[in-house]
């Protein structure tokens, strides 16, 4: 018997090893599966910290770090309140569904799946569970925190002392209040949504509704589950009706944004009855929990609320809009123009300080006293910013690791020649990949920082070079506007990624950052070390350790050159270094160098922008701004996004050297902004008033670039006073498109045939001007306006860049239908149509060179426009730059001329119009 039962026992322990050992290998598998995703996370969260400390060093370094500590505190008080608040209806619903009971029955032949999870569930439910907490909680912290801006605006708001015609309620409400009461009633919803997610798919799993098999489909536990979670969803849908009819004050549904005849008369009254409908299929959900516990309640809950929704909520509108509104909008919608009208005027800063003037020729000043009149009450330029970057490149780059912004940048300067001369200025900018030898040290050690700042007038040229009269330039520069920290360690050439480590400790006297080569001829160069203050002290291992993970490279960690006084140059470009301390901030493309007191300064021009503002007309803030300049990437394009409200409060200046950062507010006494009010109260003591402006800061600041392009689109409506005239639309104007761009493209083709490419619209121009072509020049911000066919002249338009009592005053000289003159794209077509001009283009273009065409200027001279257009010819060849060859003029209507030399050209072109 011992024989026969040896086999047995022998077979038994086979299979007791057999099944220990698969056991013990899942019990392995498991423990290291969870040994990984530990490390994983752990890795996350280190990066988290690392990401964090790291930023808030940054801060420090620029002495803002309650900044980042308000905007951390802000994230985490809203990604933990509605995070909690997601995790808890998540964690809740799941325990509701998996403890509900009783549940259908099913087939295990016919569900196999199911089958399969109901016998494993005792497993996995604890896993299951947490993911419900934690997904929901996770997802909605990450949404929530991203409204941060809406949080502590609404959390400091303040009174704008100003109500909207229908609500009467302060504009404050709509900016700043309105906003985060939609954030909550999202939040909560997006809360209460992952929860339906979990009843509907846990309710599966877990047996509460079903398809197929069997006569019931949904238990009455699921039923209620789901009653209880879409109660409340379409109660907070009531109270997003209720807060839809202020955005009704926002609308674009009529002529113009606001509450035009269908948002009063329909669109408000269905918001109310939406609201009521809201609350009462709400509370028949809730009788359902209670009382009713039927399926056939909770599905005509949903089916009233969406039929209403549909018919009440969208028909009805729709038909008030077709049938009344669309049909009879010039009489019922008068009124909401109005509105409209002085609203916009008011948020986009045009409702004072706009002059009128009706432009007629002058018929006593002729000849050559419009000659002397014309250079007189303008800075005539000859040196387009647009085209001679690559002149300022090829005779002031020294060496290739340096280089220039592609468009020049204009400002005025007292120099010798001139007080309040038209400049172009351009910072001679370090290009990191134009070092020799590209390794680590060189491209973070050695090669640090730019070198000095290269300057012309616009107003002449060279006239053996035909190249531009530098006042600062070479190397060691010569200086007629002095320089005396000429190291830009921050400036428009650096990267989004670029960091410099710089700075030795004081007793050493090794110079290792290259600082600028030596004259023509010589082989030495000179070498500095960086002195300032605007870098992250990283002289510890922990904080080489911490920047080492941060911008993953051990060479920050292990290199022999870093020191104890070490410091990390970070986030180097002006815009970018103004965008992360106030990122509330609409910032313009266009940031621009100031020398002041022989130090380099960046300004970099901020707007508080809302897309609430009642009434007030919405305007596509990319749309308005772009030009020439945003499309050929010279200036930075403004983000595609509706705004209706824009002011340019804050003037934000970057040290070259140091790195600084300095914010002031702006223009707040002629134009008080309650946005900035309440940001100011956010952030308190970021923003210094305007009266701390050093004089010689406040001298090179002007009117910005992207504020005018929005109010130049904006004017050419919104010049029109009455409601009836306006809706009429007849007297409307047109932004002109840029006509030298497919100008040049026509002239420099090799063949007859051209491509219709839409232009982009003609920048504006900085110019030191008389607003009516009469007075004493000023320095400007100017654009011509053409009628709404694009062909004839409308009116000019000009705003006083210059700080002081005039500064913001716009003079829109309004020349008459009959007489304005033509339109730059006919001005363009004249001189196309010429046929001496266009020989001499013809011949220019020959052999290896091309024609390079300037911008079409516009000055107001005596009653009407003189039209002025440099034209340059460039090599085709490398190292090539545009060298000025013509001046192309017109005056009025006449012919255009074509000379060498403006003088000359003026005479000609006046001459032509007549004015003998």
């Amino acid at each position: 018997m011992s024989l026969l039962r040896l086999p047995s026992s022998r077979k038994g322990e086979s299979q007791h090893r057999s099944g220990t050992v698969p056991g013990a290998a899942r019990r392995w598998g498991v423990r290291l599966a969870i040994a990984i995703a530990v490390l994983v996370v752990a890795w996350l969260l280190f990066e988290v910290a690392v990401r964090i400390i790291t930023t808030d060093l940054w801060f420090d370094s620029v002495n803002d770090g309650s900044v980042y500590t308000t905007v951390l505190w802000a994230k985490v008080l809203l990604f933990s309140v509605f995070g909690v608040i997601a995790a808890i209806i998540g964690g809740l619903t799941f325990l509701a569904v998996r403890r509900a009971v009783p549940r259908l029955s099913i087939h295990e032949e016919d569900d196999v799946f199911r089958a399969a999870f109901r016998r494993h569930e005792h497993q996995v439910w604890r896993l299951i569970m947490l993911l419900a907490v934690v997904v929901p909680g996770v997802l909605a912290g990450e949404r929530a925190q991203g409204y941060w801006q809406t949080y502590l605006l609404w959390s400091h708001s303040a009174p704008w002392h100003g109500t909207d015609p229908q609500f009467h309620k302060d504009i404050s409400f709509f900016v700043e209040v309105y906003p985060f009461h939609l954030m909550v009633v999202s939040l909560l919803s997006h809360a209460i949504q992952y929860g339906l997610w979990i009843a509907v798919v846990g309710g599966y799993w877990y047996g509460g509704w079903r398809i197929r098999g069997g006569r019931q489909k949904v238990t009455r536990s699921s039923v209620i589950l789901l009653s209880l979670l879409l109660a409340g969803y379409i109660a907070l849908k009531a109270v997003g009706y209720w807060l839809a009819r202020y955005g009704l004050t926002t609308s674009g549904q009529g002529p113009v944004t606001g509450m035009g005849y269908t948002a009063v008369h329909a669109a408000l009254p269905s918001k109310d009855t939406m609201v009521v409908v809201g609350a009462l299929c709400a509370l028949a959900l809730l009788a359902n929990v209670f009382v009713v516990r039927r399926t056939r309640m909770l599905v005509t809950s949903i089916g009233v609320l969406v039929a209403a929704a549909l018919v009440v909520g969208t028909a009805w509108p729709s038909l008030v809009y077709r049938l009344r509104e669309q049909p009879s909008a010039a009489q019922v919608d008068l009124p909401e123009i109005a509105n409209n009208q002085k609203a916009t005027l008011a948020a986009f800063g045009l409702d004072g300080d706009v002059k009128t003037i009706p432009y007629n020729p002058s018929k006593t000043i002729q000849g050559n006293a419009l000659v002397k009149l014309a250079m007189k009450t303008a800075q005539i330029p000859v040196l387009d910013p647009n085209q001679m970057s690559p002149t300022f490149t090829v005779k002031q780059q020294i060496q290739p690791y340096y280089g220039f912004k592609s468009t020049l940048d204009i400002s005025h300067y007292d120099v010798a020649a001139r007080k309040g001369q038209d400049v172009a200025l351009a910072v001679r900018g370090l290009n990191i990949s134009g070092v020799p030898d590209q390794t680590w040290v060189n491209d973070h050690l050695v090669y640090t920082h730019g070198y000095g700042v290269v300057a012309a007038p616009t107003t002449e040229m060279d006239a053996a070079t035909e190249s531009p009269v530098f006042l600062n330039g070479g190397m060691p520069p010569s200086q007629e506007i002095p320089v005396t920290r000429p190291q830009v360690y921050f400036g428009q050439s650096f990267a989004a990624g670029s960091y410099a480590i710089a700075g030795q400790p004081a007793s050493s006297h090794q110079n290792l950052e290259f600082d600028h080569p030596g004259a023509k001829g010589s082989a030495s160069s000179a070498h500095t070390t960086y002195t300032g203050n605007g870098g992250i002290p990283i002289g510890s291992t922990l904080r080489r350790f911490l920047y080492a993970v941060r911008l993953n490279s051990s060479s920050i960690l292990f290199s022999s050159e870093l020191n104890s006084a070490s410091q990390l140059l970070m986030v180097r470009d002006p815009r970018a270094r103004v965008a992360k301390i106030a990122p509330w901030l609409t910032l313009d493309g266009d940031v621009y160098p100031a020398i002041v007191n022989g130090q380099i300064k960046w300004i970099v021009d901020g707007y508080t922008t809302s897309n609430r503002y009642p009434d007030s007309q919405m305007v596509n803030l990319h749309g308005a701004t772009s030009t020439t300049l945003t499309a050929n990437g010279a200036s930075v394009a403004q983000s595609s996004t509706g705004v209706n409200y824009m002011h340019n409060s804050v003037k934000a200046v970057v040290d070259a050297y140091t790195g600084k950062v300095t914010m002031y507010a702006w223009n707040q006494k002629a134009q008080p902004d309650p946005l900035l009010t309440a940001w100011e109260s956010v952030f308190p003591k970021l923003i210094k008033p305007q009266s701390s402006i050093p004089s010689a800061l406040l001298s090179q600041m002007r009117y910005p670039t992207d504020l005018f392009n929005t109010q130049r689109t904006l004017l050419a409506q919104y010049h029109v006073t009455g409601p009836a005239n306006f809706y009429s639309a007849n007297d409307f104007w047109k932004v002109p498109s840029d006509p030298t761009v497919a100008a040049a493209k026509k002239i420099n083709a090799k063949t007859n045939t051209t491509t219709n490419v839409p232009a982009p619209s003609q920048p504006s121009d900085y110019i030191s001007m008389s607003a009516n072509g009469y007075g004493s020049e000023h320095y400007a911000l100017s654009s011509p306006m053409v009628t709404y066919n694009g062909r004839d002249l409308a009116a000019f338009v000009s705003v006083d860049a210059q700080p002081g009592p005039n500064y913001g005053k716009f003079t829109v000289l309004d020349f008459p239908s009959e007489s304005g003159g033509e339109s730059p794209s006919q001005v363009q077509n004249d001189i196309e149509s010429d046929t001496t001009i266009t020989e001499a283009l013809t011949l220019q273009r020959g052999g290896q060179s091309k024609v390079v065409l300037g911008d079409l200027v516009s000055i107001p001279v005596a009653g009407r426009i003189l039209y002025v257009e440099p034209v340059y010819t460039q090599s085709t060849s490398s190292q090539s730059f545009p060298i000025l060859r013509h001046v192309i003029a017109l005056y009025g209507n006449g012919a255009p001329s074509f000379d060498n030399n403006v003088t000359a050209a003026l005479k000609s072109a006046f001459n032509s119009a007549g004015q003998n």
